[in-house]
Formats: C-alpha cells, sequence, structure tokens
C-alpha cells in the first residue's frame, strides 16, 4: 500500500513539472502577450503549484500516519486475538469443572451407600479414604470454578475494550485512506473516460 501512494506522489509531481513545463514552451511559441497578461498567468500557475504542493505534503503525512495506524491495527488485533482465545480456554475449563462437580458427587453418594453395606474393615477403610479424597476434590473445584468465573468476567471486560480500541482504529485508518483518495484526486488530473467495447 506505501509503496504505490509513494509511486502516486512521483507521478504527480512529474505530471506537475511536465505541465508547468509545456505551458512555458507554448508561451514561448506563441505571440507574446503583454507583460501584465504573463504576470497574471504565472501568478495563478504559482498558486495552483503552492496547491498542489500542500497537497501532495498533506497526503505525504496521511500516507505515513496510515502506516503508522496499520502498524497499531495488527499490534490490537494480536492482543485482541490472544485474550478471545484466553477467554475461550477458561470457558472450556469452567464447563468441565461444572460437569465435574456433579459426578463426583454421584461418586460420593455410591459410596455412602457402600460404607452402610460394608462390613470388611480393609475395605471400609478405603471407601472411607476414597470418599474424603472426593470431597475435598469437590471443594477445590468449587473454589476454584469461582475464580474462573471472576477471571471470565475481566477477560470478557478486557476483550470489549480492546475490540473498541480495535474499531476505533480501524475507522480512524479508513477516514486517513478516504482523505488521501480525496487529495490525489485534486492533484491527479480528470482521468479520461474509457470508451466502452460494444
Amino acid at each position: 500500500m506505501r509503496k504505490r501512494k509513494t509511486g502516486s506522489f512521483f507521478k504527480v509531481i512529474a505530471m506537475v513539472v511536465f505541465v508547468l513545463g509545456a505551458t512555458h514552451l507554448a508561451a514561448g511559441q506563441s505571440k507574446q502577450p503583454d507583460d501584465r497578461e504573463t504576470l497574471q498567468s504565472l501568478l495563478t500557475e504559482v498558486r495552483m503549484l503552492r496547491q498542489a504542493l500542500q497537497t501532495l505534503q498533506r497526503m505525504s503525512l496521511d500516507t505515513y500516519r496510515s502506516q503508522l495506524m496499520v502498524d497499531r491495527i495488527r499490534v490490537s488485533q494480536e492482543g485482541v486475538r490472544r485474550i478471545a482465545a484466553t477467554l475461550n480456554e477458561t470457558r472450556d475449563t469452567i464447563t468441565k469443572i461444572q460437569i465435574t462437580i456433579p459426578r463426583n458427587i454421584d461418586d460420593q453418594k455410591m459410596m455412602e451407600g457402600q460404607l452402610q453395606t460394608e462390613v470388611d474393615p480393609a475395605k471400609r477403610s478405603l471407601i472411607e479414604l476414597e470418599l474424603k479424597r472426593s470431597k475435598e476434590a469437590v471443594e477445590s473445584y468449587k473454589s476454584q470454578l469461582e475464580r474462573l468465573k471472576e477471571r471470565e468476567t475481566d477477560l470478557s471486560q478486557e476483550l470489549r475494550a480492546n475490540q473498541a480500541k480495535l474499531d476505533d482504529l480501524e475507522s480512524r485508518l479508513s477516514l486517513l485512506e478516504r482523505n488521501i483518495d480525496n487529495d490525489r484526486e485534486k492533484v491527479e488530473p480528470d482521468k479520461p473516460e474509457q470508451v466502452k467495447k460494444p
């Protein structure tokens, strides 16, 4: 994009120089008008040239700004992508934990039922140990679930904020590009309409 705009910039300068040279050649070949008309013609050309140069400077500055904006947009897009990926991973983990907790509770009920019917002290001891571990795991999952839900909320807010910044950058870039196109139309001569082929 930058090379194309720079190429257009040099084409416009070459065209302005060519037009000025052609004007001077044509003026030299025709009959010399009086000094007042010549001076007025030169002043008009100088004004037009000054306007063209100011427009070219503005285009050059806008092109530089748009390149900076493109770089900022890339960084912002990467940030949004990274946050969205982390948010999705967090949500996946929340879903897995929400499935695991009820399963563990069902296992605990089954072990409690086994305890009531088990008479072998060694087997009872193993079931009690397994039941205790399961209850501790459920408590651990519950506290982990609370932390993950808080993290999900924080990540959602961060994602919305970064997406809003990205949208703002993209709209500013679009505005800069429109300004460059408008300035180019002012500087470039009207292109002849292409004849439509039958």
